[in-house]
């Protein structure tokens, strides 16, 4: 067997067994993301609470993962949300060194059912699976946890983990992989419930390709004609000798002059990378400089990533100063909003050695004890409503935490600058005894819990910026090109975590260059100028679903969402041109089957169906566009000084927007009243038993 190994591991907890399946009737599903959901809907039915024992966990990778084809560490965990509306189907997803460990031990997917009575982690060596005891772990830091179960393995190991925050159940809490990549957002909470501090994978197998030279030629291709920096950037953030053109805000940062300050050694400098250069490829994201500012250059020691990954976007940087002044090590890797963590927590930074190196610190301790405690953002959410409490002199805040608890908080660090108010906040934060831990349970649930004194307005408002009142933050939304950005984050049951429209918009090549390749896939004013848009037409609707189909394939190939797809290139001699055929042929060359792009998209267009069914079953409403697809008041009220399609905003028209929602509810085949799928769409991708579900439910569009 090439591609999957065949192999699905379930753990039971309750009864502390395991073993092995195959996994074959979910390869229609194609891995990672699909496969999770439909062991999901096969075997937990709606209804389910999140922390019931009869609730899952289901941990999938993808023909791709340890296959070698470049970014392919990723790694799905499925389960029902504990943070947002309906407690539906969602996906987190992680990065680092599990998928190629778990993978390499011989499984497709593994499940994790039941609850055991006492903490456990799981220890997966191959063939060999244990339940161990974990009552010694249990309250420890996920750091701590990692260090401890290597020791007690085997070195190499990887270590997915929650931290008190999960064993707490705080709804937004998270797994750790390893000790530098947070990952599984929301998912804490599930492990905890299950008593399951953790999960430890070593595997020494090999993976099976049915054609290893295809494999290679492609990967060589890819390295060398189409893959940018992170995001798909295709040019450099500042002229460089070998390109056309620049952008100030691509993530190709690495540039000559530009170094890893704190290299082992000395500086290294990232230099110039062009095409054609694939083993300089991880020199060109210079992450660490893009999100903590120019500060970050004397502390980076090195740019890193996950398994398999050329382009390295975790910022790895060490600040000796932190360890006097705050107690921990100053070492840290991440990207992203994990990178900036719970640092606007503090108001005023105060800087130590250098200008700026206060905001450095400021962040790295942030997101230290956020992956430490093992408490999730959100994407942002959970900052954007703790300082939403704290506005106009802490008035709701007041309101909600007693008097003793107001006053045994030392507010005046958080003007003050001292980075332990942030500890402070995260350990009431995670305390199921303090009344701060209801503002880590996810904005819907904050605004059940406290609506009579927050109104209609919080969780609409811009400040909190959630793409919808499910819950979910906005996440490259209508700031994407407008209607097109806004549509991919509505499919989901939490943040909009599609990538495919802003690797496009954000590539750094001029409006008019991506106008025409684009206009040649998806028609004719398919993409804005930015903060310049029109009204809804059906190739923005073709643009959209692309966006979708594209995310859904990579999570479950798997592939990363935030380098592919392949739309744009990096060289001028293609005239910029990217090539979206190669996911189909590394497909083929994996699996030894015959996949074309049209093959694939039906694959995974049924794996797009059945998510949104078993939203509706979880939801118990068939009226997806009421109750699921409304997004918040503020995406039609910002910038009240302009218009819709006035240059400058990306404010939409309500109007437009319903015109936009049928447009795309068309593309996928929905009933456009409800935005729900016909038992024709479902039929057509072999889901006939879930349409009967369905109909049997009274769930099915008239």
């Amino acid at each position: 067997m090439y591609g999957w190994t065949g192999n699905l591991l379930r753990v039971n907890l309750t009864d502390r067994t395991s073993s092995i399946e195959s996994s074959e009737k979910y390869f229609d599903y194609i891995g990672g993301k699909g496969m999770a959901n439909r062991i999901m809907y096969d075997e937990v039915p709606a209804g389910t609470e999140p922390t019931a024992p009869e609730n899952k966990i289901v941990i999938a990778v993808g023909p791709n993962t340890a296959s070698s084809a470049p970014t392919s560490g990723r790694i799905t965990l499925s389960t029902l949300s504990p943070f947002t509306k309906f407690n539906a189907i969602v996906d987190a997803h992680m990065g680092g060194d599990t998928g190629l460990q778990m993978k390499t031990a011989g499984y497709d997917a593994v499940i994790i059912e039941g609850e055991a009575d006492a903490p456990v982690y799981i220890y997966v060596e191959d063939d060999k699976v244990e339940i161990r005891d974990a009552s010694a772990l249990w309250g420890k830091l996920t750091g701590e946890t990692t260090a401890a179960i290597t020791k007690e393995t085997t070195p190499g190991v990887n270590v997915v983990s929650i931290g008190p925050a999960g064993e707490n159940l705080v709804n937004l809490s998270c797994v750790m992989t390893g000790i530098a990549h947070c990952g599984g957002g929301g998912i804490g909470k599930i492990f905890g419930s299950k008593k399951l501090k953790a999960i430890a994978f070593h595997g020494t197998k090999a993976v099976e390709v049915a054609d290893p030279k295809k494999l290679k030629a492609l990967n060589d291709y890819v390295m060398n004609d189409l893959i940018g920096s992170n995001n798909n950037h295709v040019v450099p953030s500042v002229p460089q000798s070998w390109s056309e053109y620049d952008a100030p805000r691509s993530r190709w940062t690495g540039q000559p002059g530009l170094t890893w300050g704190a290299a082992e050694g000395g500086p290294i400098d990232t230099g110039e990378s062009p095409p054609g250069q694939p083993t300089r490829v991880g020199f060109r994201c210079m992450k660490s400089v893009f999100d903590h500012g120019p500060i970050a250059e004397k502390y980076t020691v090195k740019m890193t990533g996950c398994a398999m990954c050329p382009i390295r976007c975790y910022a790895s940087v060490n600040i000796p100063f932190m360890k006097e002044r705050y107690g921990i090590s100053g070492s840290h890797a991440n990207t992203c909003l994990g990178n900036r963590g719970m640092a606007n927590l503090v108001t005023n930074f105060v800087d130590v050695e250098d200008e700026g190196d206060g905001a450095l610190a400021g962040r790295i301790y942030g997101a230290t004890m956020n992956d430490e405690y093992g408490l999730w953002d959100n994407y942002g959410e959970m900052l954007a409503t703790l300082n939403y409490f704290m506005k106009d002199d802490y008035k709701l805040m007041k309101q909600i935490l007693t008097e003793e608890e107001f006053n045994a908080i030392d507010w005046s660090k958080r003007e003050s600058g001292d980075l332990t108010f942030i500890k402070d906040m995260i350990e009431c934060l995670i305390d199921p005894n303090h009344s701060m831990y209801n503002l880590a349970q996810g904005a819907y649930y904050v605004d059940e819990k406290y609506h009579d004194i927050l109104g209609d307005d919080y969780l609409h408002s811009q400040a909190l910026g959630l793409w919808g009142p499910l819950g979910g933050k906005r996440h490259h939304g209508n700031e994407s090109n407008a209607q097109v950005g806004l549509l991919t984050n509505i499919i989901y049951n939490r943040d909009g975590m599609c990538h495919t429209i802003v690797n496009v918009t954000g590539s750094g090549l001029p409006y008019e260059l991506q106008k025409h390749l684009l206009e040649d896939l998806f028609g004719e004013g398919c993409l804005d100028r930015p903060q310049a848009y029109t009204p809804m037409n059906e190739a923005k609707a073709k643009f959209a679903k692309f966006g979708i189909m594209r995310q859904v394939l990579h999570d479950s190939m798997t592939l990363c969402n935030w380098v592919w797809p392949m739309t744009f290139s990096p060289r001028r001699e293609r005239n910029y041109q990217g090539d979206l055929s190669v996911e189909a042929q590394y497909m083929s060359a994996i699996t030894g089957q015959d996949w074309t792009e049209e093959s694939l998209d039906f694959a995974t267009e049924r794996c797009i169906q059945l998510h949104r069914a078993m939203t509706i079953l979880q939801a118990g409403t068939v009226d997806m566009r009421k109750e699921h697809d409304a997004v918040s008041e503020f995406i039609f009220e910002m910038d009240p000084d302009k218009t819709p399609f006035e240059e400058g905003t990306v404010k939409l028209d309500r109007e437009d927007w319903e015109v936009a929602l049928d447009m795309f509810y068309r593309e996928f085949g929905w009933d456009e009243k409800t935005g729900a799928p016909t038992r024709a769409t479902l039929e057509k991708f072999g889901l006939t038993d879930i349409a009967d579900e369905l109909a049997a439910k009274g769930l099915m569009p008239a």
